[in-house]
């Protein structure tokens, strides 16, 4: 069956975009090479391009729990598999290309993986989107049990803080993209534990969170990004905390990151705001 088909064999027009939204990277990584694009360093600059694609992807995988709970749409739940394996073919390749580096000495790879704590971690990521893609199948559903298979699959949780760290260790200099990408992830991270945690007297009607709550994680997570860059700057290279704050409003030096976090996490909240219904007052029965 074709993977742009639902189960019962029918056109799935939501399969389809999806698809074509994640082999969009690798065309253009195809079109980099043929048109010789990637620079003066070809070689790392193709390895980085799909780590950065392959983080991107395992994010969005964890984005599609909360845009399906909050904007109700319980059909983003058919194409989360898909996302996550493609997050594992990118890490297949970024994997690769470093093994390639290393002129496929084995042992290399090996003592580098233990050696560097960044490759370490990387690693320990990677084996983890492995365990769930090989289980990423109605097969193993079957096999594993749900709630086994839903217990092994909660390892998304420390795969994707072990993925926004290695991002950061091996990114240096530009941390931008990686600021960027960590405070939507808490976003989302906050969001499920607290929906997790909250006792459903305290949920809305239809089982979310009441709109003051998600505002409310919303504007911290904006707060949180932006002291978590000035603290890493000033812990990385000095830089006076004040003074990257000062910048964050000054806007001389562009946009910064948390300013794009609270764009994004701000998308989120007004898909609630749009969706969530008026709730209806249940009329409480008294006793004869």
């Amino acid at each position: 069956m074709a993977i742009w088909h639902d189960k019962r064999g029918n056109f799935s027009a939501l399969r389809a975009v999806t698809l074509l939204v994640l082999i969009t990277p690798a065309l253009f990584g195809v079109y980099y090479t043929l048109t010789s694009n990637w620079g003066p360093r070809p070689f790392d600059a193709v390895t980085h391009y799909s780590g950065l694609w392959a983080i991107r992807i395992l994010a969005a995988t964890y984005l599609v729990t909360l845009l399906r709970r909050i904007g109700r749409w319980p059909r983003l739940i058919d194409v989360r598999r898909m996302i996550g394996v493609a997050c594992f073919c990118y890490l297949v390749f970024h994997v690769s290309l470093y093994i390639v580096d290393q002129a496929y000495d084995i042992p290399t790879v090996i003592s580098e993986i233990v050696l560097r704590i960044y490759l370490t971690i990387g690693f320990f990521a990677f084996a983890g989107v492995t365990a769930l893609a090989i289980t990423s199948n109605d097969y193993m559903v079957r096999r594993m049990g749900g709630m086994r298979w839903r217990k092994l699959h909660w390892l998304i949780h420390p795969i994707i803080i072990l993925g926004a760290i290695h991002n950061f260790m091996q990114s240096k200099l530009d941390l931008f993209h990686p600021t960027v990408l960590s405070g939507i992830v808490l976003f989302a991270m906050v969001y499920r534990l607290v929906h997790w945690k909250l006792p459903r007297s305290s949920k809305t009607a239809t089982g979310e969170l009441p709109l003051w709550m998600l505002a409310s994680l919303w504007l911290t997570t904006g707060v949180v990004t932006f002291l978590a860059e000035a603290i890493g700057y000033w812990f990385s290279y000095g830089v006076s905390i004040l003074m990257v704050l000062r910048l964050d409003f000054e806007f001389s030096a562009g946009i910064r990151p948390g300013w794009y976090v609270l764009g994004a996490c701000a998308f989120f909240v007004a898909i609630a705001v749009v969706r969530q219904r008026p709730e209806t007052k249940r009329a409480e029965l008294t006793p004869a």
